[in-house]
């Protein structure tokens, strides 16, 4: 897919959850778990006397895994006219005219299970991947990698472009 069949003109801007609520859920269940088993062995953890390099390592350990988990819970893809973007935080984003390859994964039975991804290969940058799960997102991607938009189930007919 070439950056030139990208035509601005025909959708709006729209920005949605990077990832499907039953994930978001499933996360929350796993920090539930983790947190659980974390002061179950409390006792046990107490009577050892780690290192501060173990101690270090089990603090960076810690941070990527909550870091991980609010990127799921507060992570957004947006689309506009001209940039693909997608972060909590801090954004990564791609412009639509540097886009040299697509990959669109996608198994619609499992869209509430699974995100769908957008893998984008660009010049210079390599390969990015997206992750979506707002019908509007999806949409519009569905316009830009195929060339023609599916109407999401919770939209109007008429407003498969738009955000809601």
């Amino acid at each position: 897919m070439t950056p030139a069949t990208f035509t601005p003109a025909l959708f709006t801007p729209v920005q949605g959850r990077s990832f499907p609520r039953a994930i978001q859920v499933l996360a929350t269940l796993a920090m539930v778990a983790l947190l659980a088993s974390a002061v179950g062995a409390r006792a046990a953890l107490s009577a050892l006397t780690p290192g501060p390099e173990v101690l270090l390592l089990a603090g960076l350990a810690a941070l990527i895994v909550v870091w991980s988990y609010l990127n799921i819970l507060f992570a957004t893809t947006a689309i506009s006219s001209d940039t693909l973007s997608q972060g909590w935080l801090w954004r990564n984003s791609v412009s639509l005219s540097d886009i040299a390859q697509v990959k669109w994964l996608r198994f619609k039975p499992l869209d509430g299970w699974v995100a769908p991804r957008l893998v984008v290969r660009t010049r210079g940058l390599g390969n990015l991947t997206f992750h979506a799960a707002d019908p509007a997102v999806l949409a519009v991607i569905d316009l830009l990698v195929h060339g023609q938009a599916e109407p999401a189930p919770d939209l109007a007919p008429g407003s498969a472009h738009t955000a809601p």
